[in-house]
């Protein structure tokens, strides 16, 4: 019987001969994928509130509404980016449609505790993009009690939180469905 010793050689050589490294070839199966930066809420909310004012200031000017260095990218079903999202934030598909646009920029991706975004990030991560993740996501977000709104850009209360293990400050209505 092999050793799990010897079985980690075996997958490394496996990786190396396959020209990548057997970290990118395992997906950090080792727990040794690419170091993916976090970003808390209270430094999210901070930039997002210096891009809103930015623009707020360029529209009042008759300037355009220069762009932003980063891009916060929800990465959530369809079904729950069509409760809420965090202002600002786009979906993935439409960061995936648009990715030129984005080249350069921080991407912060988000999901509902994140996990998922985690993920992306990675994924991202092993493409060259410049990435933290917002770990903690859309419940840390709610958990401090910042606003959320609609695709269409309404303010609205409702946050899905994918499962109902989940609690959300009774300012929110929590969906699940």
């Amino acid at each position: 019987m092999m050793k799990t010793s010897s079985l980690l050689v075996v997958l490394i050589a496996i990786g190396c001969l396959n020209g990548v490294t057997a970290n990118a070839q395992f997906g950090g199966l080792f727990g040794r994928g690419p170091k993916i930066e976090t970003i808390e809420t209270a430094e999210l909310s901070k930039m997002l509130a210096q891009q809103r004012r930015v623009a707020d200031a360029a529209r009042e000017a008759g300037q355009p509404t220069p762009e932003a260095d980063f891009v916060l990218v929800d990465v959530r079903t369809d079904k729950e980016v069509s409760v809420s999202i965090i202002p600002g934030a786009i979906t993935k598909s439409q960061f995936e449609k648009n990715q030129a646009k984005y080249r350069g920029k921080l991407v912060i991706p988000y999901c509902t505790v994140g996990g998922r975004s985690g993920s992306y990030a990675s994924q991202l991560a092993g493409k060259g993009v410049k990435v933290r993740n917002y770990k903690g996501s859309i419940l840390k977000w709610v958990d401090a009690e910042l606003p959320l709104v609609t695709l269409q850009g309404q303010p609205t209360n409702r946050v899905h939180t994918y499962s109902d293990r989940y609690r959300v400050p009774a300012k929110y209505e929590q969906v699940t469905q």
